[in-house]
């Protein structure tokens, strides 16, 4: 149960996107996004809101979401990627493209 303080109801960063919860609400979402969301959902009175407003009147028009996985290559290049400090990807350029710092005088 919440205290008695004020608590601020809107969407947080940590919450499951509108159309990630019209795909829950559609069970179309697999295995662990789907626990996930289901988490969310029971803990989040905004979620809770959103999902009860998203199921009696859904977005006109709204596409039927078919959940697709992603191939294990391109989701660890995509973490490889997201994970990278600043450092490394230039130190990784460099050594992709074997740079070497420019000079006034190489101009």
């Amino acid at each position: 149960m919440r205290s008695c303080r004020t608590v601020t109801f809107s969407k947080l960063r940590a919450c499951p996107s509108s159309g990630a919860l019209l795909r829950y609400h559609e069970k179309a979402l697999s295995g662990e996004t789907r626990r996930l969301v289901n988490d969310h959902v029971s803990s989040c009175d905004f979620c809770g809101a959103e999902l009860q407003l998203l199921s009696k009147f859904p977005p006109e028009g709204a596409p039927t979401f078919q959940p697709v996985r992603m191939p294990w290559q391109l989701y660890r290049l995509a973490k490889d990627l997201l994970t990278f400090s600043t450092g490394d990807i230039s130190r990784t350029v460099e050594a992709i493209y074997e740079t070497r710092n420019l000079t006034l005088t190489d101009a």
